[in-house]
């Protein structure tokens, strides 16, 4: 088996909740053998001043990647967007490159219109606008229960967003019936950062415990052949059965079997 990758591995806090505790985060995910840490479902007044957590960060010797976001299409958007600014420049000083992002809410009973795709176009473009201002590069994540849930729904957004940069997430590809390999290779042109975790039956789980015959290997020699440079996060939800710290060690552990 070919072993190496040409990317960074990091991994997100979201199985850590909302007021995790800071010291057992950083050192899971830092003793794990992870390069990097991306913030997640965190609220910033607990994650304090930006100098301050990346005091924190760099104890541990991680980077901090990202801090992530979303966007709206409702009658909420302005102030979400006036939100998503906040936490953009949140992310600008603690030295974070990324902002990756999802949203809106899909409609209920129905698939999302050219409307729909183009309201949300229109968030993807003022948040791309504001975060290269402050030298972040904006990735849009498609997710179950979003206006972009597959592929092609994923396509219909780009008609609107030509330039728009993507978070491509293989358990949600996987989720939605879809390969993430072909993906990588279509999307690479425009592929900003990678989120990994398995999908199990019902609910998001450790890598190597899946049921949809997400290959982590293949994944990797396939990041190789395009030469992706960027981050590629692991996660797993907050809801899932294997607790923070267990399933921050298993979900290296199974990448490292397979070479990466």
């Amino acid at each position: 088996m070919t072993t190496g990758r040409t990317f960074r591995l990091g991994y997100n806090t979201l199985t850590w909740g909302a007021t995790p505790d800071m010291e057992e985060m950083l050192g899971a995910i830092s003793g794990a053998g992870w390069e990097g840490v991306e913030f997640i479902s965190s609220s910033l007044d607990w994650l304090g001043t930006p100098s301050r957590l990346r005091g924190l960060v760099d104890r541990y010797g991680l980077e901090p990647v990202s801090v992530f976001g979303n966007v709206s299409v409702d009658s909420d958007a302005e102030e979400v967007m006036e939100r998503q600014r906040r936490r953009m420049e949140f992310a600008a000083e603690l030295g974070a490159t990324v902002y990756p992002f999802l949203g809106g809410k899909r409609a209920a009973q129905r698939y999302p219109s050219d409307e729909d795709f183009k309201r949300l176009a229109e968030q993807c473009n003022i948040l791309m606008e504001y975060a290269g201002g402050l030298g972040l590069t904006v990735a849009y994540h498609a997710h179950p229960l979003c206006t972009v849930e597959t592929e092609e729904e994923q396509d219909r957004l780009l008609e609107f967003a030509p330039d728009l940069p993507l978070c491509l997430d293989v358990s949600v590809s996987a989720r939605m019936g879809e390969d993430p390999v072909p993906q990588i290779v279509k999307y690479r042109d425009r592929l900003a950062y990678l989120h990994m975790k398995d999908d199990g039956v019902g609910k998001f789980c450790v890598m190597g415990q899946g049921v949809a015959g997400l290959d982590f290997g293949k994944i990797r020699e396939t990041l190789n052949s395009i030469g992706y440079s960027g981050w590629v996060m692991g996660e797993l939800s907050n809801y899932a059965d294997t607790p923070a710290v267990e399933s921050c060690y298993a979900n290296m552990d199974h990448l490292k079997s397979v070479g990466y």
